[in-house]
Order: C-alpha cells, then structure tokens, then sequence
C-alpha cells in the first residue's frame, strides 16, 4: 500500500506567505524613521569625532537637540539618541556617556534645562556630569527636508569646538516627530529634569516677556539663578523681509528688585559672539547673564541695547533698547 501526501498545497501556501511577507517589508520599510537618515548621521558624526579627537575631550554627553526656539519635540530626542550611538560606534580616543545615566544624574541634582545650553548651564553639566564636551544640536524644517546643525561644546567655557550642518529627507515618520511636544511624564527628555519649560512660566506674549522693536521680535523665556550668577536666555526673530545683522551691546543694563544695577553683562547672541545675521522668521537664541546678584534679588529687569545693520536697502541704525520688566528669578 503506498501513502501519497499532497504538498501541492502547502507548497502554495508556503509561497504566498513569503510573498506577502515580502510586499510588507517593502511597503512598510518607509516609515522606518531611521533609513533615510543614516547615511547623513554618520557623515555629521564623523566629522564630530575629528573635531573631537582634535580638541583632546576624553568624555562627551549629548544632549536633546532643540528647535530654534529652544524647544525639545520628539524628534530631537531622536536624533539626539541617534547621534549618541553613533559617536559610541565611531569613537576615537574619548568616552560617551549614555543618556539614561546623564538623565538620572541631571534629576538627582534638579538641574532643569530648557533646551538652551547657555554657559552657566554647559559648566554645570560638566561638573556634575564629569563629561568636557556636550553635543547639542537645533533641527529646521526647511520644504522637503529638515536642515540639522550639530555643535560640540567645551563645558568649562562654553565654546565651540566643533560644528556641522546637514539635511535629513522629511519623509512620512520625521514629519509624525516634527509634530510631536515632550511634555512631561514618560515624554520627558533625557539631560533634562521635569519639565522642558522653567517653572511657572509666564505666558509666551505676556507684558515683560516679549517685545517687538524696528521689525524684531524679542522673546525672554525665562531668568534662572545660579548661586550668585544670574542667566537669562531668549530668542530674537527677525519680522523684516530681508536678512539684518544684530549686534547685541554689552552697556546693557540688569537691575533687580532691590534696586542693584548690573553693568556690563555677559552676552551671547547665536553660537558665539554678539553679532549673527538673521533670516527673516528665523529666531535665534540669545543669552544675557550677570555675576554676584545680590541673593534677596527676587526679580530682575533687563535693558537690552542694540543695533542693526540692513544692505537692501541699506539702513545702520544708532543705538536702540528695549526692556523687560518684572521678570521673576527662578532656580535650577
């Protein structure tokens, strides 16, 4: 007696399940967030990693990148994530710290950051943390593609020691990213402590907090104390239709509520220096700070002076100010 098995059958379904596998991966593979985006990762991280190995940092931390106006969304913890691994992989002479670890460190401390890494903050971060370097970035959509700029840090001055620029196609997923806030809870970005905003903060167009002058938007987020130092950071929109240098000047002035006046402040405009061009719509991070605030100083104002230069058509104005009143200082 011969006993035929039939595998005609299972043969056929054997086929169309490999089949639809297939047309799944191929359908799906898009909205991985991380195949468009490798090859320009590990280009900008390469050249990170030269600019490290030149500056002579054993230990590096990467924090959440932001938006230009300071504001961590889910896809600069992403990339942030991202880059972190991408430095591990490719590292050469220095160490990176994960960012769970940093992000416990920063907690146990209550050093809040807001996204802006101002010299006050970048100091702290190295000095709890132990890392010499921190790598932050700003992410821009521009049309079809999201123009990332990744700086590296030096935390005992705060000064770049490395930087690059690329462009991530924005497809499908980055777009989901794009659209997506971190706020609190689970969402919480790592490098920061509870919220992304300093506390109780004033709402974004309320009196003192945002001032508009000669087609510039000026917007304070917020004033944080630091044992005696104070730091306030913001942004600066440029409202015009053509591109203006800034310059910010040092005889602005801080006074707090007691009736102390500051002179001669620290300030930062963008990256480094008190100079940058601005595109029109474009904000730009700002930092002013002072030293040995008196410690009863509840609340500061500010008088910023500045000047703008303007090619078409051309316009160099005198010196201009604006001020912010009544701004509460808060600690980290």
């Amino acid at each position: 007696m011969v006993c035929r098995i039939e595998t005609h059958g299972f043969k056929n379904r054997s086929r169309n399940f490999i089949v639809g596998l297939i047309f799944l991966l191929v359908v799906l593979q898009p909205a991985l967030p991380l195949s468009p985006n490798n090859d320009e990762i590990n280009s900008l991280t390469t050249r990170l990693v030269d600019d490290m190995a030149k500056s002579g940092k054993k230990t590096v931390a990467v924090v959440d990148f932001t938006t230009l106006n300071g504001d961590v969304i889910e896809l600069g913890r992403f990339l942030a994530e991202e880059f972190s691994v991408a430095l591990a992989q490719k590292a050469n002479g220095f160490d990176v710290i994960d960012r769970t670890y940093l992000k416990a460190i920063l907690q146990e401390h209550k050093l809040a950051s807001s996204g802006i890494i101002d010299p006050l903050t970048a100091r702290k971060l190295g000095q709890i943390a132990g890392v010499e370097a921190i790598v932050t970035g700003s992410i821009t959509p521009l049309g079809d593609s999201v123009r990332l700029s990744v700086k590296v840090l030096d935390t005992g001055t705060a000064k770049v020691i490395g930087a690059a620029t690329g462009d991530i196609p924005k497809t499908k997923a980055i777009e989901e990213l794009l659209s997506k806030n971190i706020r609190g809870g689970e969402n919480q970005p790592s490098g920061t402590s509870e919220s992304t905003s300093p506390p109780n903060p004033a709402p974004a167009g309320s009196p003192g907090r945002q001032v508009e002058d000669n087609d510039f938007l000026f917007n304070l987020r917020g004033c944080f104390r630091s044992g005696n130092n104070v730091a306030c950071q913001g942004s600066i929109t440029n409202k015009a239709s053509v591109r203006r240098q800034l310059f910010l000047e040092t005889i602005s002035d801080v006074l707090d509520d007691l009736g102390n006046q500051y002179q001669y402040p620290s300030i930062q405009l963008g990256a480094q220096g008190q100079s940058q061009w601005l595109e029109p719509d474009l904000p730009m991070n700002f930092f002013i700070g002072s030293k040995a605030v008196n410690p009863e100083a509840r609340v500061i104002n500010i008088i910023l002076a500045y000047r703008f230069l303007q090619q078409t058509p051309y316009i160099t104005s005198n010196q201009l100010k604006v001020t912010f009143r009544g701004i509460p200082i808060q600690r980290r």
